[in-house]
């Protein structure tokens, strides 16, 4: 695995950079959606940005370190920050080209096909450049835009976890596994 951090990336209509300081505000803002915040599974957002945007600063100083992977997603025709997609390690997996996946976008711009384009640019990046081997996942089976996305990239469904507890949902929610390893992206 090489770490060389989170690149400018280009697709026909995105551009993925690493999050930078105008960014922050608009993803807090993404991520109040109930919407998006209900599958989003990295931690509970806080609805005041004067204490939100203290996490917010602190993850922007990392932003550029060679071993984070992560990208706000712009439309490039709008030069307007859309979203987040992002690469991270798997918590207590000490093998670091193993990774995780997530992805968020503003609801109004769903269903045009900018989430599966900016995912592919980013396993593309993370497969042929970073060299990961493999990336393991999962979402909220009621959560069928990012599994869609997952199953268009070639990932494949390997369980199904009953009751987990994971999102800002009140109740714990039923959720798919899903895995991709380079070779099987690569074909």
């Amino acid at each position: 695995m090489k770490y060389i951090g989170s690149k400018i990336l280009e697709t026909d209509h995105l551009i993925l950079r690493p999050t930078q300081e105008e960014d922050l505000k608009i993803l807090w803002e993404i991520l109040l959606d109930e919407n998006v915040s209900k599958y989003y599974l990295t931690s509970k957002i806080n609805k005041d940005w004067e204490e939100e945007k203290k996490w917010q600063y602190k993850k922007l100083n990392h932003a550029l370190d060679k071993d984070i992977f992560q990208w706000s997603v712009v439309l490039k025709s709008e030069n307007r920050c859309i979203g987040q997609v992002s690469c991270q390690k798997i918590e207590g997996n000490n093998d670091d080209s193993v990774r995780d996946v997530g992805w968020f976008l503003d609801p109004r711009f769903q269903g045009h096909g900018y989430g599966s384009e900016a995912a592919k640019k980013m396993l593309d990046y993370m497969f042929n450049d970073v060299e990961i081997r493999k990336i393991e996942t999962s979402a909220a089976t009621a959560n069928a835009s990012s599994w869609k996305i997952m199953e268009k990239l070639g990932f494949h469904r390997t369980g199904e976890i009953k009751k987990c507890k994971y999102t800002m949902l009140p109740e714990p929610v039923d959720c798919y596994c899903y895995e991709i390893t380079s070779e099987e992206y690569m074909k």
